[in-house]
């Protein structure tokens, strides 16, 4: 779960996007969607830990790409009727499986000679 600590040189502050008040080095617990939607309010007396960077897609063409979170390209790949397992996946694994889906690795068939007689 991603943090943010104010580090100004107040003691207290008001936090941005309805958390209240801010206490100085004390971090405050707050969802990716929260720090989504509010990290362009904070300014450089606040320090964020956790969280992923936000989300921009490269291209524009809701295909995953390394600037995707690993949960969108789980949910893409779903959508998509690849199946991921159970198992641990990296980011680079799961856009390994993403290539996969787009661009399949032709199937080499052997083909049967027939002779005309």
């Amino acid at each position: 779960m991603p943090t943010v600590t104010y580090k100004g040189i107040f003691m207290w502050r008001p936090a941005p996007g309805g958390l209240g008040t801010a206490e100085r080095d004390k971090p405050i617990e707050v969802s990716q969607e929260w720090l989504d939607h509010n990290r362009i309010r904070l300014g450089p007396d606040w320090v964020v830990s956790g969280g992923e960077a936000p989300h921009v897609d490269e291209g524009n063409d809701g295909i995953p790409d390394p600037s995707w979170r690993v949960a969108e390209i789980k949910t893409w790949l779903t959508d998509n009727g690849v199946s991921i397992g159970s198992r641990y996946r990296t980011k680079t694994a799961l856009l390994a499986l993403v290539e996969e889906h787009l661009n399949p690795t032709p199937v080499e068939g052997t083909a049967e000679q027939t002779t005309m007689e």
